[in-house]
């Protein structure tokens, strides 16, 4: 007998034959000898309506009284199931997010959760019920009982954190569309439905999964080990599972608060190669790392930054036995990259070699949506007066290159700072039997890119700005460091830059400014008019040519890249905005992601 976590989503709910369907499907999984607890989301497009209602008494309603009206979505939806599955000769009971002892912090509208006592529904389903719970929402404490929402995905949140605290066998997300697919079918006709993917590829395709499974929801778990399958509502086709790592002992207390970092990762066999000052047009990345491949040299980590001007600098790294080879391939590729370009010698390419360097990694499925993690990186190597000579970041990874000699005391520091007990060489989420070098395309076109030029080259520096960003709860994704220092009023300095939500770059921008002189860098650029397309596959690992057939795909179709950033299954793209969609295509075709059939998913 299997205990399994159902949860519904609104329009799975939305009428009364809708709900009377979801109960007899429920009742077959019953009867199919397993014991089911139900989450449920509100009906259809309630919470909206109880939001709009709102906002006619208030245009600032307090957070408290909301998290009370909305909480009531889901108890409508949770009554009606019962109804529907007893009607049916199914015992049920319904729930609240209290009664089942959803714990949460005090943060109305936005809760975490803490705890979850299961007591009592593990008394109802040995009475052979079926325990019907109200999602979205918990309660701040057993002494005053205020009502909590969870915020956006709060309802996959709660199906996730039931099954882990029941330890169920596996948790079902039963949703409008088939499950997660290869990239967003409003965009791509022939994208194609995944069987399977793995959690760090679904965190880091955050964007795809948006509508579909929430990433606190894998979240949850990837860190507690949970299988999860993303289905349809409407039919018994198989859809998406999503790979969790083997189940580890884990403590429940602070079940949503858990660290945002829990590994500290290093790699000491690396080598750097930078070219600098190479033109700035479509493809100067599809031919280098066409010959990086062609070499079949594996990369690892790759950056390309943003200067002022037509030219821009590339750096990557490989292991060190590749070294001299990569080397050749950056010198010889450097004369068809200038070729019919007029250009001063003081102007010219360059190729920067550097061997004694090595890269640490922080790594947490707790990153996504917590400002501030990168900046506690970039402090505490700043602590120990280690500077960074190279970042790239992803969902779930925060890298940095610094010199081979403070590769330990880097290590040590960061174990400390983010309160992991152990380190170790770089690693990776479990890959699914059937791993592909690309699992999925994502775009993301709501981020803006921030340029921060001409920032004092020494430690610390990184710090200051991303820690004024966390404080004005500015999140973070794409960090790049520039490779190219300059020497301005007698001091060496570089540029940063990095992407953030669009809604937020004006914050971030103002923010930035008014802490200019006192931090001491140039101006800050905004450019709002970009798009990041994204690869993600945890087989692409020790796989080289990837990112070559990506920029390659690009290149075809004349699209320049701004910048790129790299982690061991994942390489985004910055590009034009009004060619992202151009983008997403012309790589979901190069890696023969199609399907046969179109699957249609509502607005």
């Amino acid at each position: 007998m299997a205990l399994i976590v159902q949860k519904y989503g609104g329009t799975s709910v939305g009428t009364v034959e809708r709900i009377q369907a979801v109960a007899q499907r429920v009742k077959k999984t019953v009867e199919a000898g397993n014991c089911v607890v139900v989450v449920v989301s509100a009906m259809g497009k309630t919470t909206d309506g109880l939001v709009k209602l709102a906002t006619e008494i208030s245009p600032s309603p307090n957070r408290r009284e909301m998290d009370m009206l909305l909480s009531t979505g889901e108890q409508v939806s949770i009554a009606l199931l019962s109804m529907a599955l007893q009607e049916a000769g199914q015992p049920a009971i319904s729930l609240t997010g209290a009664q089942v002892g959803i714990i949460t912090e005090s943060h109305h509208t936005r809760a975490r959760i803490l705890k979850i006592e299961t007591d009592r529904m593990e008394r109802h389903l040995q009475r052979g019920e079926v325990v019907v719970v109200a999602g979205f929402q918990g309660v701040n404490s057993t002494e005053d009982w205020d009502i909590t929402t969870l915020g956006r995905g709060g309802s996959d949140t709660s199906a996730v954190a039931l099954a882990a605290a029941l330890k169920a066998d596996f948790c079902e997300i039963y949703t409008d569309v088939p499950g997660i697919l290869t990239a967003d079918p409003r965009l791509v006709e022939d994208a194609q439905l995944m069987s399977e993917i793995t959690c760090d590829e679904m965190l880091e395709l955050a964007s795809l999964g948006a509508k579909v499974l929430h990433p606190r929801a894998v979240e949850i778990a990837r860190n507690y080990g949970m299988p999860l399958v993303v289905r349809s509502s409407w039919t018994d086709d198989p859809g998406t599972w999503v790979r969790s790592p083997k189940r580890q002992p884990r403590p429940l207390e602070g079940l949503e608060i858990a660290r945002p970092v829990d590994a500290v990762e290093f790699d000491t066999d690396q080598a750097k190669v930078a070219l600098l000052r190479v033109p700035d047009h479509p493809g100067v990345a599809a031919r280098l790392f066409g010959e990086i491949a062609s070499q079949k040299l594996d990369v690892d980590l790759i950056i390309q930054s943003i200067h002022e001007g037509n030219s821009n600098d590339i750096a990557f790294t490989v292991v060190k036995n590749s070294l001299t080879r990569a080397e050749a391939v950056a010198n010889a590729i450097i004369p068809a990259l200038t070729a019919g370009h007029s250009i001063s010698p003081e102007l010219a390419p360059d190729v920067m070699i550097q061997q004694k360097i090595a890269k640490v990694t922080i790594a947490g499925a707790g990153m996504i949506g917590r400002p501030g993690v990168a900046a506690q990186m970039f402090s505490t190597l700043a602590d120990a007066g280690i500077n960074i000579q190279m970042i790239s970041t992803s969902e779930v990874k925060v890298s940095c290159v610094v010199d081979e000699v403070d590769c330990d005391r880097a290590i040590a520091t960061l174990c400390e700072a983010f309160e992991v007990s152990q380190s170790g060489m770089k690693t990776q989420d479990a890959i699914a039997p059937t791993a592909v070098a690309v699992r999925g395309v994502a775009l993301d076109l709501k981020q803006a890119r921030v340029a921060v030029r001409h920032i004092p080259d020494r430690p610390g520096m990184a710090a200051k700005i991303f820690q004024l960003l966390a404080s004005h709860n500015i999140s973070v994704d794409m960090i790049i460091q520039s490779q190219r220092c300059r020497m301005i009023d007698g001091v060496m300095t570089r540029d940063i830059a990095f992407t953030v939500a669009q809604m937020d770059a004006e914050g971030a921008r103002q923010a930035l400014e008014a802490a200019r002189s006192d931090i001491g860098y140039g101006e800050v650029v905004v450019d709002s008019a970009i798009a990041k397309v994204s690869i993600v596959g945890s087989g692409m690992v020790g796989q080289p040519g990837i990112a070559a057939r990506m920029f390659e795909a690009l290149f075809k179709k004349e699209i320049n890249i701004q910048m790129i950033a790299t982690s061991e299954i994942k390489v985004s793209c910055v590009v034009a905005e009004d060619q992202g969609v151009m983008a997403l295509q012309a790589i979901h075709a190069a890696f023969e992601l199609a399907g046969t059939q179109r699957i249609q998913v509502s607005a």
